[in-house]
C-alpha cells in the first residue's frame, strides 16, 4: 500500500472509530476515501453486532454498501442522520469545503445538511489554509444540461475566472451526474468571500448546486504520510469544540 492510500485508510479509519455508534443513522459520501471508510464500518458491523442505517451519496456508495452487506436507506425514509462522513477535494482552515470532484457534490450536500454532525476525511494533500491553494481543478458546479452555456458566460461575467464543461475521460462527450446534469469547474484567479460567492452562482438560472461547501463541516480527519492521522474542528461561539453527540 502507497502512502497516500494508506493516509487515506487512516483517516477514514479513525473516523468511523470515534463516530460510528449502535443505533446511528448514517450518511454515507463518495469517492475514493469513502472506500475505506465502508470498509471499516462492514468490519464493525459485523464484529460488534451493530445495527446502523446508511443513507449513500452516490450510485458508488450505494453499490459498495450493499456489496458490504449493510443497511442501505435514503432521505425520504431516513431524513434525519446522526452523522455524515464525506470525503473532500480540499478543506481550508475554517472547514470550508470544495467537493465534486467526483461529480456527486449534491447529493453529497443534501445528506451532509441532514446530519447533526458532519465529519470529513481526507489525505494531507487535501489540506490548505485557504481554498485553491491545493486543489488546482476549480470549484464544481451541477448545472441542467440545457443552460450550461448561460450559465458559464453568467459566472465568468460576475466573478471572472474561466468555467469549463467537464467533460467524460472514458466516454464520448460531458460528465453525467447521477441526477441527469451536466458539471462545470470553475477556477478562479484570487481568494474569495465564499460565502457570498455560493450564494451568487446558486442564484444563476440552470445552476442546482455548487461543490463549495460553506460552514457545514464540524471536524475533517487528515491522514498523514507516516500512517498518523491529525484533525482539525470547528469552534463553537463561545470558542469550544462543536461536539458530536456521538463521542460522548
Amino acid at each position: 500500500m502507497d502512502l497516500i492510500t494508506q493516509a487515506k485508510q487512516s483517516a477514514a479509519y479513525q473516523a468511523i472509530d470515534n463516530h460510528v455508534k449502535n443505533g446511528q443513522a448514517l450518511g454515507i459520501g463518495s469517492g475514493s476515501t469513502i472506500v475505506f471508510a465502508i470498509n471499516r464500518l462492514a468490519e464493525r458491523v459485523q464484529e460488534e453486532n451493530l445495527n446502523v442505517v446508511c443513507v449513500p451519496t452516490s450510485f458508488q456508495s450505494k453499490q459498495l454498501l450493499t456489496e458490504k452487506g449493510l443497511a442501505v436507506s435514503d432521505l425520504e425514509r431516513t431524513p434525519s442522520l446522526d452523522v455524515a462522513i464525506d470525503g473532500a477535494d480540499e478543506v481550508d482552515k475554517d472547514l470550508n469545503l470544495i467537493k465534486g470532484g467526483g461529480a456527486a457534490c449534491t447529493q453529497e450536500k443534501i445528506v451532509a445538511s441532514c446530519a447533526k454532525y458532519f465529519v470529513v476525511i481526507a489525505d494531507h494533500r487535501k489540506d490548505s489554509k485557504l481554498l485553491g491553494e491545493q486543489w488546482k481543478k476549480g470549484v464544481p458546479i451541477e448545472v441542467i444540461p440545457m443552460g450550461y452555456v448561460p450559465v458559464i458566460r453568467a459566472i465568468e461575467k460576475k466573478l471572472g475566472g474561466k468555467a469549463e464543461l467537464r467533460m467524460g475521460a472514458n466516454k464520448a462527450g460531458p460528465v453525467v451526474t447521477d441526477n441527469g446534469n451536466f458539471i462545470l469547474d470553475w477556477k478562479f484567479d484570487e481568494t474569495k468571500d465564499w460565502k457570498k460567492v455560493n450564494m451568487e452562482i446558486s442564484m444563476i438560472p440552470g445552476v442546482v448546486e455548487t461543490g463549495l461547501f460553506i460552514d457545514m463541516a464540524q471536524r475533517a480527519y487528515f491522514g498523514m504520510p507516516d500512517g498518523s492521522v491529525t484533525f482539525r474542528e470547528k469552534l463553537s461561539r463561545n470558542g469550544t469544540p462543536e461536539c458530536d453527540e456521538s463521542e460522548k
